[in-house]
């Protein structure tokens, strides 16, 4: 049975990957396969950690919202990938930690610090490790407050994250494992009552 985008194109399943992995603006569009990658773990966790949950395809909306047992309302959690190959944090020339970029891409007109994330747009991010590791499934997750806060505008987080190695000794206050975080972590209806 064809995809409907070999119907729509014209093209072969093959013919159609082949064409995407030529072209560089392409493969900057399938990094959108990291959204993908961090549901597929958030289905892993329904009926054990997570009740349910909901995917967004929207601007200005959080990637995810999760039910958690007993918790009225939903987490946010939005999906971001860690920076190019060549940007990391680096120590005596070192790689030491991957950059995650936490801010959107253009302001509003009037608003410059609206392309900042407030502290209360998610609750949870998760960071696709894939460009730096080659496997997409590698994430690490935190809660956005105890994520790195912009230095000078408040209830915003700061443009660009320290994201530890996969298997950092000391990885607080992120966690590779979304299941863990959500176990380990204090989440209550008020914090997501705020945004009502």
């Amino acid at each position: 049975m064809e995809h409907p985008l070999e119907t729509q194109y014209g093209l072969s399943a093959y013919e159609l990957l082949d064409a995407l992995d030529k072209r560089f603006r392409a493969k900057v569009t399938l990094e959108g396969v990291a959204e993908v990658q961090m549901e597929k773990k958030i289905r892993a966790l329904v009926g054990t950690v997570i009740e349910r949950y909901e995917t967004h395809d929207l601007d200005g909306h959080p990637d995810f919202s999760i039910w958690l047992p007993k918790v009225g309302k939903p987490l946010l959690a939005e999906c971001k990938n860690v920076r190019n190959r060549d940007e990391a944090y680096r120590q005596g020339g070192e790689v030491v930690a991957y950059k995650a970029e936490t801010q959107k891409t253009r302001a509003s007109k009037g608003d410059a610090t609206s392309r900042f994330y407030g502290i209360d747009q998610f609750d949870i991010l998760g960071v696709c490790l894939g460009k730096k590791t080659g496997r997409w499934s590698d994430f690490m997750f935190a809660r956005v407050v105890d994520l790195a806060r912009h230095a000078s505008h408040e209830g915003k987080l700061a443009a660009f994250q320290r994201v530890p190695l996969p298997g950092s000794e000391d990885a607080a206050p992120w966690h590779g494992d979304l299941g863990e975080l959500l176990r380990r972590s204090s989440w209550t209806s008020s914090r997501s009552t705020k945004r009502d």
